[in-house]
């Protein structure tokens, strides 16, 4: 097996819902393709990005301190970070919100709730890999 096939895709999920954050990880662990870390402010987010470096991260726009777009912000302004997908995650369903949240360099945004596959399947396109439901 290629060296490459064995690495496992980094996630990074921002989310001050414990539940939330425990059902994605876990499913993403069970997936066998990705190594997860987590945090639950947007603080705690700027620097695990710094120091992990993901390939994508799960970003709640609603967080206790600096909100979503910030950081989102924030990983945009450094070109060392370019590589990184982001994919937004809210209850919001202004479209003009999320409009914003893309020109400030969201990949993608999901409406909370969703159903945890769809959520997966948009980090396998994102990743560019291929989806365990189209398997």
């Amino acid at each position: 097996m290629d060296a490459l096939e064995n690495t496992k895709h980094r996630i990074l999920i921002v989310d001050d819902d414990e539940e939330l954050v425990e059902l994605i990880r876990d499913v993403l662990l069970r997936d066998g393709r990705f190594e997860v870390r987590t945090v639950n402010n947007g603080f705690e987010a700027g620097m695990a990005v710094k120091e992990y470096h993901p390939d994508l991260i799960v970003l709640d726009i609603m967080l206790p301190d600096i909100n979503g777009k910030d950081v989102c912000q924030v990983v945009r302004s450094d070109p060392n970070m370019n590589d990184i997908r982001i994919i937004c995650i809210s209850g919001m369903v202004e479209e003009d919100r999320i409009q914003e949240l893309k020109a400030v360099g969201a990949d993608d945004f999901l409406h909370k709730p969703f159903e945890i596959e769809q959520l997966v399947d948009r980090i396998c396109q994102l990743l560019d890999i291929p989806s365990r439901s189209h398997v």
